[in-house]
C-alpha cells in the first residue's frame, strides 16, 4: 500500500481552515519544492533541469492531504480540525487552478530546440545557436540528440538515413527538392512552429502503392521525438473534444488514416492546422481551452472526394507530397525508420535542424513542383466543379457582356460531363451549390438575373454535347 509522506508530518496550524487558504498553503509548499508553479492548458506545471512537466495528480492531491487535521479556530475561539473529503481534495485543487492560471504561458515559447546539448535557438535569418537549458524557454519536450554548431547537416549516403532518403524517391525528377522537404516537416515538427508558418499546412503523405516508403517516414518522424511529443488524432476524431484534447501541448500529430472529405473539411480540423483556439475536454475534467501547436503529419492511399467541393479554406490548408516508387525488395531495410531514431539520432537531428533553419527563412513550406501538381490533380478529382471549368471554358475566350450561358445549360452540361467522366452523380452540387462554385473559382465570370433568367456572365462554352468529352 502506497504510504502518504504527509501523514507522517507534525500537524500544520492555520487561521480559518477555508478551502482558499488551504489552497495557498499548498502553492507555498510546492514552491519551496519546486520553486515557480503554474496552471496552464489544464495541468500544473513545474520546471524540471531541461524542461516543464505536468505535475501528477497523485502528487497534488498528496500535497493537500498534509492539511487533513490541520487545526485552526473556530469563531467561537474553539480550536478544531481540517477534515478533507474527496470533494473538499477536488475543491482546494480547483481553488490552487485559479490562483496559478496562466492561459498563455506556453502560448509563445522561445523559438527553439531543445536536445541533449542544450536549447538551439534560431534567428530571424534561421541560423542556429547552442544555448544552455531555461525555463524561459518555456519547453516542454527535450528530443534525443546531440548538437553543436559545427554539426555537418549532411546525410552520408551508407548511413541509415541516406538509404531510406535516397530509396523513396530515387528516379523522380526533384528527389533533392522532397527531401529538402521532408526536413523541413521535421523541423516543423521538432520546433513546434508548424502553426506559426505565413500558410500552416496538414502534409499528406500520398502513395497508391504498397512499400513505397511513407510508413517508414512517418516512423522517422515519429522517432525524431520524444513519446511526449507525439499524438495520433485523426481528421475525423479532431472534431471530438474527447479526442482533440490529445494535441494539447504535443509537438507532432502522425498518423496512417486521413479519413473522410467531410472530417478535413471541418472548421476544427482547420483551426488546429492553423493553430487557432480549440475546446477539448478530458473525461470527467473541465472543458479547457488551448492552441495546438503540432505539425500534422497523415500518410494515405487514397485522397478522399469532397462532396460539394474542396473550398479555398481546405486548399490553403493541405500539402500532398506523391510516393510514385516501390522499393524493390532488395532495398528494404526492416522497421528502418525507427532504426534511424535508435541507432543515428545525432545525424537524424541535425538534417533536422537544417530543415528547421530553412522553414524559419522562408516561412513557408519549399513545396517542389510534383507537391503542387498532386494537389492540383487531387482539387480536380475531388471538385468536379474546377475540372469542368478547366476542361470546357474557353482560355482565350474574349470576356464581355456578349458572351453568357443561362445557369441551368452550364449546370447540365456540367452534370453530363461529370458523369462521363466517372464522377458520381452522390458527389455532384446541387444547381445552386453549382452557381456559387462557379462565381467562387472562375476569374471574370459573374452571375446575374434578370427577367429574361439568370446567366453566367463572360463565360463561353467550348464543347457541345457528351461524345466531345472522350475525344
Amino acid at each position: 500500500m502506497k504510504v502518504d509522506p504527509f501523514r507522517k508530518r507534525k500537524r500544520k496550524r492555520i487561521i480559518i481552515g477555508s478551502d482558499v487558504e488551504i489552497a495557498n498553503r499548498v502553492i507555498h509548499d510546492l514552491e519551496k519544492r519546486w520553486q515557480e508553479i503554474v496552471y496552464a492548458e489544464g495541468s500544473f506545471w513545474r520546471y524540471v533541469i531541461c524542461r516543464w512537466l505536468p505535475i501528477a495528480e497523485s502528487e497534488l492531491r498528496l500535497a493537500v492531504h498534509q492539511y487533513d487535521g490541520a487545526i485552526f479556530e473556530t469563531p467561537s475561539g474553539e480550536p478544531s480540525n481540517v477534515k478533507l473529503s474527496k470533494s473538499r481534495v477536488d475543491s482546494t485543487l480547483n481553488e490552487m487552478a485559479a490562483l496559478l492560471s496562466e492561459p498563455e504561458f506556453f502560448a509563445n515559447p522561445t523559438t527553439g530546440i531543445n536536445c541533449d546539448s542544450g536549447f538551439i535557438r534560431f534567428d530571424m535569418e534561421g541560423t542556429p545557436h547552442l544555448l544552455p537549458y531555461n525555463r524561459d524557454h518555456r519547453c516542454r519536450h527535450n528530443l534525443p540528440g546531440h548538437w553543436t554548431p559545427e554539426t555537418s547537416s549532411e546525410v552520408p549516403p551508407s548511413s541509415l538515413l541516406g538509404h531510406l532518403l535516397g530509396g523513396i524517391f530515387k528516379g523522380d525528377s526533384d528527389t533533392d527538392a522532397k527531401i529538402d522537404l521532408l526536413a523541413e516537416i521535421a523541423g516543423a515538427a521538432a520546433l513546434g512552429y508548424g502553426t506559426k508558418l505565413l500558410q500552416p499546412r496538414a502534409v499528406i503523405l500520398k502513395g497508391e502503392t504498397a512499400e513505397n516508403g511513407k510508413s517508414q517516414i512517418l516512423d522517422l518522424t515519429r522517432a525524431l521525438l520524444p513519446a511526449s511529443a507525439i499524438c495520433s488524432v485523426t481528421a475525423a476524431r479532431v472534431g471530438d473534444e474527447r479526442h482533440v484534447i490529445g494535441l494539447v501541448g504535443k509537438l507532432l500529430n502522425a498518423s496512417d488514416e486521413l479519413s473522410s472529405a467531410s472530417a478535413i473539411a471541418s472548421e476544427t480540423f482547420k483551426a488546429v492546422v492553423t493553430g487557432e483556439p480549440v475546446e477539448g475536454r478530458d473525461v470527467y475534467k473541465s472543458r479547457i481551452e488551448f492552441r495546438c501547436t503540432a505539425q500534422h503529419l497523415f500518410a494515405t492511399n487514397n485522397l478522399p472526394v469532397f462532396q460539394g467541393g474542396m473550398d479555398r479554406g481546405v486548399q490553403r490548408r493541405l500539402l500532398v507530397i506523391p510516393f510514385n516508387r516501390t522499393i524493390p525488395e532488395a532495398e528494404r531495410i526492416e522497421h528502418i525508420g525507427r532504426r534511424i531514431g535508435e541507432e543515428e539520432p545525432n545525424l537524424l537531428l541535425a538534417w533536422a535542424v537544417a530543415g528547421a533553419s530553412r522553414l524559419i527563412r522562408n516561412r513557408v513550406f519549399s513545396a517542389p513542383p510534383s507537391c503542387k501538381l498532386a494537389m492540383s490533380d487531387w482539387l480536380f478529382g475531388a471538385d468536379p466543379v474546377l475540372a469542368w471549368l478547366s476542361e470546357v471554358i474557353d482560355p482565350q475566350q474574349p470576356l464581355g457582356e456578349e458572351h453568357r450561358v443561362t445557369t441551368r445549360e452550364a449546370y447540365e452540361r456540367f452534370r453530363q460531363w461529370s458523369l462521363a467522366e466517372g464522377f458520381s452523380e452522390r458527389t455532384l452540387p446541387s444547381i445552386n451549390a453549382f452557381v456559387q462554385r462557379i462565381t467562387a473559382n472562375a476569374t471574370g465570370i459573374t452571375y446575374r438575373r434578370t427577367r429574361e433568367g439568370r446567366f453566367f456572365v463572360g463565360m463561353k462554352l467550348t464543347r457541345r454535347s457528351p461524345m466531345d468529352y472522350n475525344r
